[in-house]
């Protein structure tokens, strides 16, 4: 065999032989290590209470400029002040309202002085637990499937599956030195795509978190969430997560439809 061919073979199994050997890095160890290095995070961040702007593209009639989050332990509440468009079933010279979404270790909650405190389904689309926690639950199989850069950040492809529809795969791109969470993306079976992208990362007790989130559907930017101030260890009552402890002025205004039937027939953009 002539020279330059052998050489070329050589160099095709190097290829393969290096292909084959950067991903000898199972997800179950992958896990293992992302669990391992915050281990410790529960116990030096007790509680948190974040404030972030938010700028959204599809629904700036009622999206919140800013928004107000309180996390401990399980424990999670976020405080919204909404504009509520025509065509919601709200009166007419209804302005600002605020709303509050409790998740208090067991049931999540909605309260607000229009419909007062009602319970929300387990399945509603609203995190009970702080986002930037996302290591907390993560998915016991998945695979490993490539590599990417994002900007500067070498990054593992995860694919993992939602446990509770297991035609939605969701991928998640991890850096490899810090393993941190710098995008994820889900695609349902009906191909829409939800990507959710973290950047602006910093420190805060040692530990980087995102301050700046980017959410698109397909292609199309549709909010964008900066933290611009951030506290933790203040020591937060469990008050702020019980729905009975908000005041009275949260009550609700008898004959008001809830907030399932209140927002029925709205549609983004109408």
């Amino acid at each position: 065999m002539p020279k330059c061919k052998i050489s070329k073979c050589l160099l095709i199994m190097l290829c393969l032989f290096v292909n084959g050997n950067v991903f000898a890095l199972t997800w179950e160890e992958l896990k293992v290590k992302i669990e391992k290095k915050y281990a410790g995070f529960s116990d030096e961040v007790k509680d948190m209470e974040i404030l972030m702007k938010t700028e959204s593209k599809d629904m700036k009639e009622m999206a919140p400029s800013e928004i107000k989050m309180f996390s401990k332990g399980d424990k999670f509440r976020m405080e919204m002040e909404m504009n509520m468009p025509e065509g919601a079933g709200m009166p007419a010279e209804m302005g600002g309202m605020k709303n509050i979404i409790i998740f208090d270790g067991k049931d999540l909650w909605t309260v607000n002085k229009l419909t007062g405190k009602q319970k929300l389904p387990s399945d509603a689309n609203v995190g009970t637990k702080n986002q930037l926690s996302w290591w907390e639950d993560l998915p016991e199989k998945g695979k490993i499937i490539g590599s990417e850069k994002i900007g500067d950040r070498d990054c593992y492809i995860v694919e993992t599956w939602d446990k509770e529809d297991k035609d939605n795969k969701i991928k998640g791109w991890i850096e490899k030195n810090t393993l941190l969470l710098i995008k994820m993306q889900s695609e349902s079976s009906k191909n829409k795509t939800f990507t959710v992208i973290n950047s602006n990362f910093q420190k805060v007790k040692g530990w980087e978190l995102p301050y700046t989130t980017e959410i698109f559907t397909g292609g199309d930017l549709m909010t964008k969430t900066t933290i611009t101030d951030f506290s933790i260890n203040k020591d937060l009552s469990d008050e702020l997560f019980d729905a009975d402890k908000i005041s009275s002025d949260m009550k609700g205004v008898p004959g008001m439809p809830d907030m399932k039937n209140m927002m029925k027939n709205f549609k983004p953009g109408q």
